[in-house]
């Protein structure tokens, strides 16, 4: 359009949608004022609608908030599956019907055709203008798929065929939502995987408050599940060409993983705050939409495979995906009782001439594996929930998981073998797993089937004969070895040992010793009893009561002693004399003195050989060696040292 018709452009002030719940509490007067602002609303619809077709694009496109109404509607709007989110009086829903039967006509003139202006034009400037843009499209197919399926479905052919910067878009978008899906399952994890106990900094709350604040977080979390998986399933039962887009992006194992981390959190959740009847329609619903998405995103393997062209290549990357998708078994549990996959893999196994009958069976024991897991999200009865609540279960789901974990690299094990390792090995499964693999396994693990399926003593033989192994064994084992009573019942045998019977002549027959009449005829000396006053030692006077004699008295009574040694005091005064310092330090005064007059005598030595000359000239030079050149080597060094030349 060219810029001199921007005068025609609508000079006009436009407002946003408000949604009421945000705007509007108990005070009438509030009520009111929202009345009045969607009356504003809805003129600005009603004058964008009435415009002429070159007017009203010119608006669009020179006008920044021309359409800030229609783009806020469907971002506050109240969609189906969030009604019980939205104001129940009649005047509310009345206007509210108004505001979306008139964006959706706005969005119709926004995609009419026209020959002034061509279609490629128009989706140009739409995607130019931000006015359409893909999260938009999302919320347009949840808000009015119900109602205008067919007409959604030419409406957005159309923006993807005239645009290819929707499809670019799309991809940007998805990898957006993969990214968000990672770091709201974190946010899941650190919000419900853990108790919200009260903490030093929380002591001051109360219970019902936390668990008031708690309650809020679960209705977020679930709300925000069901509103994304209707906006992206809507999207694509009505343009199933992008789901070919979501699968290269990877979309169907993201969704996976975060369907198989965060269902068990939620569910455990809601039912430790007994709010399962609350939010078991909200979260079905969320399982069943999960699942058909990831469904569709497969529908563009499904439909190569249906066809036979490039059917081979089709059914192997099929296999693939079925491969990767089993490591998320809560998932696949779930995909498998919605959408059998036992019936899809026997159709990929008749189209391919060339079987990998392994492969097949590898795929059919898996699903059969995850099959055997109940489903614990059911709508179960009050009895049964009562019973899900108590320590026990939780401790069941715990251990559930861990089964799980083992199982995703050794489907081949049965629950009841892995749970035997588990205790076996307190609860490890890294350690059970790696055990496993390198066939470590101890002989009281071994001598169990591998395909053990479950630990009743009734569906298993082989553990009704014997004792278990966890924890029970354990306990078991030391109340053996802390048991004493075998004592009781050994001491009446052993008693015997200590008294025998003999008579004499048994006595004489082998008692018959001339060493024990050796020394019948020596007589001992008995000593007589020493008199106990000799045996006390001397009265000695406490140190305590001594009186302290004076260091002199002292020295002259160990001096006077002749008989004992001389002691060695190690008296040392605290500052020494400064007599004697005064004295020391004059003698090293004269010691230096003498010394620097004996150097500066020369010392010539006369010798009466021929060589007295040159020792002469060597002994002087030796001397003059001070002042002479290269003596002050030393500090020459060190300069050379401070500049770094070493």
């Amino acid at each position: 359009m060219d810029v001199k018709n921007k005068k025609l452009a609508l000079n006009r002030r436009f407002i946003k949608y408000i949604h009421p719940l945000k705007s509007i509490t108990d005070i009438p007067e509030q009520k009111q004022c929202w009345l009045d602002q969607m009356k504003f609303l809805i003129e600005d619809f009603n004058i964008l609608l009435k415009l002429p077709y070159y007017e009203f694009w010119i608006t669009i496109e020179f006008t920044k908030d021309a359409m800030i109404g229609f783009q806020t509607f469907l971002r506050e709007a109240a969609p189906p599956h969030l009604s019980d989110h939205f104001s129940q009086d009649f005047d509310i829903i009345s206007m509210y019907n108004e505001i979306e039967h008139l964006a959706y006509l706005l969005l119709k003139r926004l995609t009419d055709e026209n020959e002034e202006l061509t279609p490629k034009y128009l989706c140009g400037l739409l995607v130019k203008k931000n006015v359409i843009n893909i999260p938009m499209l999302f919320d347009l197919c949840v808000i009015y798929s119900h109602l205008h399926t067919k007409e959604l479905e030419i409406i957005i052919k159309k923006l993807f065929s005239h645009e290819k910067l929707f499809n670019e878009n799309l991809k940007s978008c998805i990898q957006c939502i993969n990214k968000c899906f990672s770091q709201f399952q974190d946010k899941i994890e650190l919000d419900l995987a853990f108790d919200n106990r009260p903490n030093q900094n929380q002591t001051g709350k109360s219970s019902t408050a936390m668990n008031k604040a708690n309650l809020i977080i679960i209705q977020d979390i679930v709300d925000f599940l069901l509103d994304i998986s209707y906006s992206i399933t809507g999207f694509l039962e009505i343009y199933p060409i992008a789901s070919n887009i979501f699968y290269k992006e990877k979309f169907h194992l993201c969704l996976a993983s975060f369907y198989h981390n965060v269902k068990p959190l939620i569910y455990k959740r809601v039912i430790m705050m007994n709010k399962l009847e609350q939010f078991n329609e909200k979260l079905h619903a969320t399982r069943l939409l999960q699942v058909k998405c990831v469904h569709q995103c497969l529908n563009s393997l499904t439909e190569q495979i249906n066809t036979k062209k490039e059917s081979k290549a089709a059914v192997e990357e099929y296999l693939e995906t079925i491969t990767e998708l089993l490591a998320f078994n809560e998932f696949v549990n779930d995909y498998n009782l919605v959408y059998n996959l036992g019936n899809s893999l026997k159709k990929c196994q008749s189209i391919m001439k060339e079987k990998d009958t392994t492969r097949y069976d590898y795929l059919q024991k898996s699903l059969a594996l995850t099959s055997e897991t109940s489903i614990e999200c059911e709508q179960l009865p009050d009895d049964q929930l009562e019973q899900l609540n108590s320590n026990n279960n939780l401790e069941n789901a715990k251990l559930q998981s861990l089964i799980s974990d083992v199982k995703d690299l050794l489907p081949h094990l049965g629950n009841g073998f892995i749970q035997l390792c588990l205790e076996y090995y307190d609860m490890d499964s890294e350690k059970v797993i790696s055990m496993v693999l390198e066939n470590s396994l101890p002989l009281e693990l071994t001598q169990y089937d591998f395909s053990l399926a479950s630990l009743s003593l009734e569906e298993n033989s082989i553990i009704s004969d014997k004792p278990p192994l966890l924890n029970k064994k354990l306990k078991k084992l030391k109340a053996v070895l802390d048991d004493k009573s075998f004592r009781n019942e050994m001491r009446p045998f052993y008693e015997q040992y200590n008294f025998t019977e003999v008579t004499s002549a048994e006595l004489e027959s082998y008692y018959d010793d001339e060493y024990d009449d050796t020394y019948d005829e020596v007589e001992y000396i008995i000593p007589e009893p020493a008199d106990e006053n000799e045996k006390r030692r001397q009265d000695v006077t406490p140190r305590v009561l001594i009186q302290k004699k004076p260091l002199n008295e002292c020295i002259e009574e160990y001096s006077s002693d002749e008989n004992s040694q001389e002691p060695k005091l190690n008296f040392q005064p605290f500052c020494e004399n400064p007599e004697v310092v005064r004295e020391r330090q004059a003698r090293k005064y004269v010691a230096r003195q003498n010394n620097k007059s004996n150097r500066s005598k020369p010392k010539i030595f006369i010798s009466s050989t021929s060589g007295s000359q040159t020792e002469l000239d060597r002994q002087r030079k030796g001397e003059n060696k001070a002042f002479q050149g290269n003596h002050n080597r030393r500090n020459a060094a060190r300069n050379k040292q401070q500049r770094g030349m070493f």
